[in-house]
């Protein structure tokens, strides 16, 4: 199985999912939309498609963004796995007629807990330490399925068919948490976690949130067997 991941900007990595995806000896490519002129693959070249974060608002009239979310429907309404992460979990809500709207902003390391839906399919833990970065939030797209919330907003995390969208980072290390904090630490003012970037740099990562990542990125695989 080949993994796309579609990638940004610089700072916001695949991580752990690069990992995971070397655990399983998966090929990967990775489509960096800031260096490649915003050429999008076809849908029928994509097994399974990951889209991660960025600084842009899904809201943005940029030459990519409209693109971009009609793959991500393209590629889940065949049925295929996709996965997206905040910005992606955005585009991935957009696509099927959700609304972006401006939230309290959670910069830092924060709560999630999860759905009854999330522990039974997921085996999830009830709650979750976890590396916010957002100013914006999806709400949830007609028949999907709530999986995570937090205390300062109720859509964190949902499943739509073969797709989950995460409005959080389970993807982050230490390492990637360094550079993102270190080109965006501006956007850390005003976060409701009160958090500053030293003490945002110096918490120690929940390792269930790898656990967790891998959880879903296992079940999620599965929609591709289902389509061979």
């Amino acid at each position: 199985m080949k993994i796309t991941i579609i990638q940004h900007v610089s700072f916001e990595v695949p991580g752990l999912i690069d990992e995971w995806i070397k655990t399983h000896h998966y090929q990967c490519q990775i489509i960096k939309l800031f260096e490649n002129g915003y050429h999008l693959p076809s849908p029928e070249t994509v097994d399974f498609l990951i889209v991660m974060g960025g600084p842009m608002s899904a809201n943005d009239q940029l030459p990519w963004i409209q693109a971009e979310r009609m793959l991500i429907r393209q590629v889940v309404t065949a049925g295929k796995p996709m996965l997206g992460v905040c910005l992606g979990g955005q585009q991935l809500a957009k696509a099927f007629g959700a609304t972006i709207v401006p939230t309290t902003k959670e910069v830092g390391f924060g709560p999630v807990i999860t759905s009854a839906l999330a522990r039974t399919r997921l085996t999830t833990k009830p709650k979750y330490q976890v590396l916010h970065w957002h100013g914006e939030g999806f709400t949830m797209p007609s028949n999907s399925e709530g999986l995570f919330s937090s205390p300062n907003w109720p859509n964190q995390g949902f499943q739509l068919g073969s797709a989950i969208g995460l409005q959080f980072h389970l993807e982050s290390t230490p390492a990637t948490l360094g550079e993102l904090v270190n080109v965006d630490s501006d956007f850390i003012n005003g976060s409701v976690l009160r958090e500053s970037p030293s003490q945002i740099l110096q918490t120690k990562f929940d390792p269930n949130c790898k656990v967790l990542l891998f959880h879903i990125l296992d079940y999620l695989s599965h929609f591709n067997y289902n389509n061979e």
